[in-house]
């Protein structure tokens, strides 16, 4: 939801007394024009730009409209770099507002390098910082005298440009919930080979000659709606054969964490939590000879629902994957419960792979189908609970100190400053 402006304004007003005290420990400086990155993303964007003209077009938000001066000198905010955060203030003239609520802007040339199609704010800045709530906005002289760009940087102290800014959070967000949905399709499909099979799929199958052959994640194919490719493979050799290794090239959508950004691979992102008192117990299926699959599930010993007396909601089946490890998908190779297992954020344990605020974050999948982000900082003791199916430790879920966006009490602030010797720079924090 996006948040008006004479909203934000209002909103705004209860900031002064903190940001007056963030401005007192550096008196020597003088913010002389602020202006607030409303909403949770760009409020406009840039859909063309004249380079020989050096003019670009700018989509205008509605909700934002009463920001924007009909015409006349003032400010665009955008990335320095594409896909990066907003840290770059571009001085603009507005030429004309055209149908279709697209502004027409003109820049000098030093900014022609950072004008680019892609999100941006567009707006007339205030004088002075936005928490004293100024009554005027900058006069235009003042807004001339700016050079033709200014690039923050990310404050030592502070939370950096990419937690401060709306885009990257957004970003975040949607990959955590794309890789949250890819942990409850592997649950749901864990459960419906359960529904076949009245166990959970072993993590591994042990094949004749006493080597790990095939993984739960093959197993899962009828159940994720992979009926080709699950018949491309062929359980009468193992996983490393080369017609197997050809399978293993076509990796499903659902195996690969969005938050890992990489040229497209074979490497598994989720993992099961394998131990002896783990929803998946090792060495329990062994194939007796090369065409022995799948009548050696009717043999093993996997875990059923009855066996997780701990809870399914209670049970940490599936997790996130430390992306250093690089396991092809179809190997066997899950994330060890012994008394090895480190935790959450190491190699060896459950992947902090997705970014929250200014911390990093697990996802897991209970057994009773639901996932939840837990940051790194969870100690390795509460975490064990979790992994174990019948160790009798109940954890209260809502102690886990569930990940989540800093709720900050107002959104980032762009703010023009002037040093004791003349120079100006940007902040955004």
């Amino acid at each position: 939801m996006r948040i008006s402006f004479a909203t934000a304004r209002r909103g705004f007003l209860f900031l002064s007394l903190s940001l007056a005290f963030a401005l007192a420990a550096r008196a020597e400086d003088r913010v002389v024009m602020s202006y607030p990155l409303l909403g949770p993303e760009p409020t406009h964007r840039i859909v063309a730009v004249d380079a020989e003209k050096r003019e670009a077009r700018i989509e205008l938000a509605k909700e934002a409209l009463l920001s924007i001066p009909a015409e006349g000198s003032a400010v665009l905010v955008v990335a320095s770099k594409k896909g990066g955060p907003l840290d770059t203030l571009v001085r603009v003239n507005i030429e004309e507002i055209l149908e279709g609520n697209v502004a027409v802007a003109a820049f000098g040339p030093g900014a022609l390098p950072a004008v680019k199609e892609g999100p941006a704010f567009l707006g007339r800045p205030f004088a002075g910082l936005v928490g004293e709530w100024p009554t005027d906005t900058v006069p235009t002289k003042a807004i001339r005298s700016l050079p033709d760009l200014l690039i923050a940087k990310a404050k030592p102290t502070g939370n950096g440009l990419k937690a401060l800014n709306p885009v990257a959070r957004a970003r975040d967000a949607a990959r955590r919930a794309a890789s949250s949905n890819n942990l409850k399709f592997l649950a749901i499909a864990a459960h419906n080979f359960h529904d076949t099979h009245n166990t959970f799929p072993p993590a591994v199958v042990i094949g004749p000659d006493g080597k790990p052959w095939h993984s739960w994640r093959v197993l899962l194919l009828p159940y994720l709606e992979e009926n080709t490719l699950y018949r491309q493979y062929d359980f009468s050799q193992p996983w490393d054969s080369p017609k197997n290794l050809a399978v293993a090239e076509k990796m499903p959508k659902v195996f690969r964490d969005p938050a890992r950004v990489a040229p497209p691979d074979n490497f598994a992102d989720y993992a099961a939590i394998v131990g002896q008192s783990a929803l998946f117990p090792p060495d329990v299926v062994t194939m007796k000879s090369a065409d022995d699959f799948p009548a050696c599930l009717k043999t093993g010993k996997m875990v059923p629902m009855a066996g997780v007396t701990d809870g399914t909601s209670n049970t940490v089946m599936f997790a996130t994957l430390d992306p250093t490890r690089k396991i092809p998908w179809t190997k066997p190779e899950d994330i060890i419960l012994d008394d090895g297992f480190p935790g959450i954020g190491k190699p060896a344990g459950i992947g902090a792979t997705h970014p929250v605020g200014d911390s990093k974050a697990a996802l897991v999948a209970f057994a009773d189908g639901s996932v939840q982000t837990i940051p790194d900082s969870v100690d390795k003791a509460t975490v064990t609970k979790l992994l174990t199916r019948n160790g009798g430790e109940i954890v209260d879920r809502s102690d886990l100190g569930d990940a989540a966006e800093p709720k900050a009490n107002r959104p980032p602030l762009m703010k023009v400053i002037a040093a004791d010797d003349g120079n100006l720079r940007l902040e955004i924090d």
